[in-house]
């Protein structure tokens, strides 16, 4: 009898426990709701604040009469944390897979960025679509003739992007005018040269959507927009997969994905969409098969081939990339001569590939820019002082390239990032702390010569991106020029990645929750930021 009273006195005193438990979870949730929005509430006054200070509009009383368009941006930057906040409690199931976790973010951040950048507006987005288009008309109506000559929309396009005092009233009025029914047509070469030398398989895409809404729409906006959606779902698609078949090390990959200027480019028309992708998913798969030891499967192959093929078609700079299949070794493959055949063969055809590709976009650059030819001479004829340059370069714009890395700097909508220092600081640490982060108990086991193999890789890359700028872009400004002009930190997102191989002594315990819940918030002042620019 006294043995079934402590029984039942137990049982109460676990149940107040749990009633105790489930009332304090209840009132920390409220809490935690209440401050997200409270903090929301206080960031995006003090940076609307800070904006209007910094346009110098008028005085601290006008400031408070808040203009009709202001408001609506208000409520839109409250509608995208609206967003943000229902978005981070679905993740927190737990029956939700991490790669599925990153789609619903993406696509839900990818809204938002798509609603706040208007089309056209993006780094160098009107140079992309000219490309795209030019692709999706060539290959659609078998007319394979190049044509640098499009409707006067696009020069109106052209001009909207050049202009800083384009708003979203300016798109609103003038819709109208991008309408392609006009006979007159524009030579718009001198638009997007540079973007000729891309290979179409880059564009592919985008080519789709843009294809899609030209049978839907005669209007460039509703077509680039068709544009956008194609880029940016193959974008996911690949990227998703990439971080579903990484075994290690994924919240560093949502993370990358998920940077302010990565989701910006993908959203926008970029030549990066495509690239990013398959430098994700072939890395994700080389880091596979090294970690787990698992053995190269037929589709494997494939999926390895083609994702070196589209790189080294892409962008020869990250050509090096495909050297990492040296990492493999015979205990992945059914034995050492089907390894050897499958690894020499993957490294020639994509060599061949990317080499041809230079070739001919290297006689379309000459073509378009004398000066590049000269300025490959530079650099032959003097290597080392060459080597001195990028050491300035690195000197003097390392600073930079934090914010371009992380929130695009000032290519990003005519807006400067850097006023905001402290949250590309901020995002930067959190793209330290993914890599560090402690997701399985094993290390990667990779001899010490291969890690060497991978900083080489790494240095060889950051020399051919630089080398690439250089004679592409700071050729128009001078031969021999003292700096290297027009380096992206975003061109640095996938030789980032490539630390997963030779950083994993570190290993930090870290909510991943926290971490993706952290990035997610960071994108509201970069958002805030672009919405600013283009509230006249």
């Amino acid at each position: 009898m006294e043995e079934k009273k402590i029984e039942n006195k137990a049982k109460v005193v676990e149940k107040t426990k749990q009633k105790v438990t489930r009332r304090h979870s209840y009132w920390k949730a409220i809490f935690k709701e209440l401050a997200y929005w409270f903090l929301v509430g206080l960031f995006i006054l003090f940076l609307d604040y800070l904006e209007f200070n910094t346009a110098e509009k008028a005085s601290a009383t006008f400031y408070l009469s808040m203009d009709a368009h202001r408001k609506q941006a208000f409520i839109v930057l409250f509608l995208f944390a609206l967003i943000f906040d229902v978005v981070l409690h679905i993740i927190k199931i737990k029956k939700i897979q991490l790669y599925q976790k990153f789609i619903i973010l993406a696509v839900s951040i990818g809204i938002c960025y798509c609603i706040a950048v208007p089309f056209g507006q993006g780094t160098d987005e009107v140079s992309h679509f000219l490309r795209v288009y030019e692709i999706s008309k060539k290959y659609t109506t078998f007319h394979y003739q190049d044509t640098t000559e499009f409707p006067m929309a696009f020069s109106t396009l052209a001009n909207y992007q050049a202009d800083r005092n384009t708003s979203y009233e300016s798109y609103k009025q003038n819709y109208d005018s991008f309408v392609m029914n006009s006979e007159e047509k524009t030579d718009m070469i001198n638009q997007y040269w540079n973007m000729r030398l891309y290979s179409p398989i880059q564009y592919l895409p985008q080519a789709v959507g843009v294809t899609i809404g030209r049978i839907v729409s005669d209007n460039i906006l509703v077509i680039g927009t068709f544009g956008r959606i194609g880029g940016f779902v193959t974008w996911l698609i690949l990227c998703a997969y990439a971080i579903k078949i990484v075994p290690n090390k994924k919240i560093f990959f949502i993370i990358l994905c998920l940077l302010p200027v990565n989701i910006f480019s993908a959203i926008c028309i970029s030549g990066d969409t495509l690239t990013n992708a398959a430098c994700m998913i072939f890395l994700a798969m080389i880091y596979r098969k090294v970690y787990l030891k698992e053995q190269v499967t037929l589709k494997d192959k494939i999926i390895l081939l083609i994702s070196a093929i589209l790189i080294a078609l892409c962008k020869i700079v990250y050509l090096p990339f495909v050297f990492l299949i040296l990492l493999l070794n015979k205990d992945n493959f059914k034995n050492k001569r089907e390894a050897t055949i499958f690894m020499i063969a993957l490294v020639i055809l994509s060599c061949i590939i990317g080499v041809a590709w230079l070739k001919i976009g290297g006689d379309n650059l000459v073509s378009a820019n004398e000066a590049s030819k000269e300025q490959v001479k530079f650099i032959l004829r003097e290597p080392l002082r060459y080597f001195l340059i990028m050491l300035h370069t690195m000197e003097e714009k390392g600073t930079d390239f934090i914010y371009q890395f992380t929130t695009g700097y000032e290519l990003m909508c005519h807006g400067k990032t850097m006023i905001y220092p402290i949250v590309s600081y901020c995002i930067g640490i959190a793209v330290i702390l993914s890599l560090l982060i402690q997701e399985e108990a094993n290390n990667l086991e990779i001899h010490v010569f291969k890690k060497t193999l991978v900083w080489l890789i790494i240095l060889g890359t950051i020399v051919l991106i630089a080398t690439a700028i250089y004679v592409q872009w700071t050729s128009l400004f001078e031969i021999g020029r003292y700096m290297i002009a027009g380096i992206q930190g975003r061109y640095f997102i996938p030789v980032v990645i490539l630390l997963i191989f030779v950083i994993n002594s570190v290993r930090l315990n870290i909510k991943q929750e926290n971490l993706i819940s952290f990035l997610t918030i960071m994108q509201l002042p970069v958002l805030a930021l672009i919405m600013s620019t283009f509230v006249k």
